[in-house]
């Protein structure tokens, strides 16, 4: 532990782990990129389920708010941009049904 000016605050290192979590919490929604842009090039979302997609974005942002209520910067950019990928997802099957 870094020690600050004042005795008892303490700033914790980063570990490894701690750099992947972010690392990975910032790669795999972006994963999800190709198929947003599959499902507006072809307009085709018979096989997206609108409910699925709404649920996930349900739990994202019960994470999200989890993740800055404790300050877990791995939660909160996972969570922010899975909001931003699955919301795309929602409006594409309002919008092509």
């Amino acid at each position: 532990m870094k020690h600050t000016l004042h005795p008892k605050h303490k700033i914790p290192r980063t570990s490894a782990i701690d750099s992947l979590a972010l690392l990975i919490g910032i790669i795999q929604p972006l994963t999800t990129i190709p198929q947003i842009y599959l499902v507006y090039t072809s307009k085709d979302v018979a096989s997206i389920s609108f409910f699925m997609w709404t649920s996930y974005n349900v739990a994202s942002v019960i994470l999200l708010l989890y993740g800055i209520k404790h300050k877990l910067p791995p939660i909160i950019w996972a969570q922010s941009l899975w909001i931003i990928v699955q919301t795309p997802m929602m409006v594409a099957v309002l919008l092509f049904r």
